[in-house]
Formats: structure tokens, C-alpha cells, sequence
């Protein structure tokens, strides 16, 4: 008999500018209690490139495939340390976290989704979490 294979979801690895991240992962946490297999990784002053990318190195080298990688801002250092990290490590990656989408992506990787499916639709959900909402309410009052 074939054995089946154990799902495992994704991990999710936050890269941010300070401990943005590491914040944000607190936010979430008061919404929906511990996270599991979440790791931030902080760019802090006089941390060297190497010193940061080695450190997430040692996390991807543990992490299963279909990794999920946040970066805070698309062009920033995190974001580029990423993006060379995916020439070696089986991550989808996207820039501009926010809380709604963190939260998104811990439900949709715990119901199985994962890869690009779930970078896509966590990158949907930021685009839709992002509004101009005091005209929004001015105009349904």
C-alpha cells in the first residue's frame, strides 16, 4: 500500500525595514492566537547584508516547499534579498504586508493552499484591504 503523504502548509517568512514585522505578527496574533511557523526577520541599523540574509537562510534551509516570503516595500533591501533567495529556495514572494493579509494568508495555507495560488491571492487581498475610506463613509451617511 502506497504510504500518503503528509500535507505540510507553507511556512511564512516576513523580511521587513526594523521590527515592523515582528509587530505586525503580534496585531495578528491578538486576532487569531499564536501563529504557528512564522518567522520575521529584522533589517535593523548597522546589520550587515550577509549577517541578514544568512539568518533567513537558516530558516529556509528547514522550511517546505511553497514557502510564503513577505517584504515590506517592493525594491527595498528585504525585498531584494528575497528575490536572490528565490534563485535557491522554493518560496513565492510578495511585497507590501499588511495585517489583512497576513491574517489571509495564515487561513488559506492552513486549508491547503500554497505556491503562487496563495501569493496571488494574499497580493488580492492587500489590494482590496487598501482604501480611501473616509469618502467611502461620508457618502453612505
Amino acid at each position: 500500500m502506497a504510504k500518503i503523504k503528509e500535507h505540510t502548509s507553507p511556512w511564512i517568512i516576513i523580511l521587513t525595514h526594523g521590527d515592523a514585522g515582528k509587530e505586525l505578527v503580534k496585531s495578528a496574533e491578538m486576532i487569531l492566537g499564536k501563529l504557528k511557523n512564522v518567522y520575521t526577520f529584522s533589517l535593523l541599523p548597522n546589520m550587515s547584508l550577509n549577517d541578514f540574509t544568512n539568518d533567513i537562510k537558516n530558516v529556509l534551509e528547514k522550511a517546505p516547499k511553497d514557502t510564503l516570503v513577505f517584504v515590506d516595500l517592493f525594491g527595498g533591501t528585504p525585498s531584494n534579498v528575497a528575490i536572490a533567495l528565490s534563485r535557491d529556495y522554493d518560496i513565492s514572494i510578495v511585497s507590501g504586508l499588511n495585517i489583512a493579509m497576513l491574517i489571509e494568508a495564515d487561513s488559506l495555507r492552513e486549508n491547503g493552499v500554497c505556491g503562487k495560488e496563495l501569493a496571488v491571492a494574499v497580493a488580492n487581498v492587500g489590494k482590496e484591504a487598501c482604501k480611501e475610506i473616509t469618502t467611502l463613509f461620508k457618502n453612505h451617511a
